[in-house]
């Protein structure tokens, strides 16, 4: 799809219809408000009916071209309709493979794991073993929680102010965003928010390098007093660039320190790298620039190449769940894995997270 300069000036200077007349003179639209659940939330705002996309631009049925600066949600790391991509689904399809496996391993998954474990630091994926989870990142996370109760033999997960991990029960539990709880009773118990360092916002009133000292110092206290009311907990999950939040970077020195925390504590760390991960913050993992080893690493978006997938990679030594402690249908995407694969090799090679940088 190709967009001239003159066809963009042409577009813009129409004038748009509102939401409602959008909707009444759509038939797509019409069905859509008719059909769909009341928790949508894209279209209220965005009036589209797409029918046409080629890499950062989307063509509605009206034959209007638009920027995608939502990039679906953060999956589509090559835009829409990349030739690395689509090659590599033509491929797998021309080739008669299963579309779904559950966790039998095929040559396309093999592909994939080596392709996600020779992007992530040496000294975490030499000791690392991978969970595939369900299509959602929601569920990665769900998963990631589960692990480390399970390793522990303890209850309480930290989470941070800001934070967001997904809108499944135990996800929105971890995830700072009041909102959408406020309607839901009985979230997953035994979470304990933390301050996490802002500089605009700073929990502590002062910022800066200051205001990331103090929470570390406030973090570690809390670990340590036995009268905080935080038993030992099973884990702490962050991000290290909340998304949801306000995309706000944690200071390097803050992370290394947490890092620090919990492993003199025996506390696994887990980062949620479902929006960050794969070159988006000027690394291919955003934990990297910090010089952190996490226990676990939580993925999804960007690694399926715009298709559902979603894992988390861990420590060796934390893979002490039983068989079928974890599992969902839709585990064995060969279709994700492919393009997945495909997207990681071409990050790696074009080097997109120097670009980000």
């Amino acid at each position: 799809m190709t967009v001239h300069v003159d066809e963009m000036k042409k577009m813009f200077a129409t004038k748009p219809h509102s939401v409602e007349e959008e909707r009444e003179r759509n038939p797509y639209l019409e069905r859509q408000t008719e059909r769909e659940s009341n928790a949508r939330s894209y279209p209220r705002r965005l009036p589209l009916a797409l029918s046409k996309a080629k890499g950062i631009y989307v063509q509605d049925t009206d034959g209007r071209t638009y920027i995608d600066c939502l990039a679906g949600a953060g999956a589509l790391t090559l835009g829409h309709n990349h030739p690395v991509v689509l090659d590599a689904i033509q491929r797998l399809l021309q080739e008669g493979v299963p579309f779904q496996t559950l966790d039998l391993t095929t040559p396309v998954k093999d592909q994939f794991v080596d392709a996600l474990f020779g992007a992530l630091p040496k000294a975490f994926a030499e000791d690392a073993r991978i969970q595939f989870c369900g299509p959602s990142g929601a569920d990665a996370v769900e998963a990631a929680v589960k692990l480390v109760k399970t390793t522990t033999g303890r209850r309480t997960i930290l989470s941070f102010h800001g934070a967001y991990h997904g809108m499944t029960h135990g996800g929105m539990a971890l995830t700072g965003h009041l909102a959408p709880k406020a309607a839901v009773s009985g979230l997953m118990p035994d979470v304990q928010f933390l301050p996490y360092p802002y500089d605009y916002r700073c929990p502590f009133g002062v910022g800066g390098e200051e205001g990331h000292r103090l929470s570390s110092t406030y973090i570690e206290r809390l670990l340590d007093d036995p009268n905080s009311g935080v038993v030992s907990p099973a884990g702490v999950i962050l991000e290290v660039v909340q998304g949801e939040g306000g995309v706000i970077p944690s200071p390097d020195a803050w992370l290394r320190d947490i890092r620090r925390i919990t492993k003199d504590r025996n506390i696994p760390l887990i980062v949620d790298e479902i929006q960050t991960g794969l070159g988006r913050t000027g690394s291919l993992f955003a934990f990297e620039r910090a010089g952190i080893i996490p226990d676990a690493v939580v993925l999804s978006k960007a690694i399926g190449g715009g298709l559902p997938l979603s894992v988390v990679v861990y420590r060796a030594e934390l893979d002490q769940w039983q068989p079928g402690a974890h599992a969902g249908t839709f585990r064995g995407n060969q279709m994700a894995m492919a393009a997945g694969a495909a997207t990681i090799e071409f990050v790696r090679t074009h080097r997109l997270d120097q670009h980000a940088q």
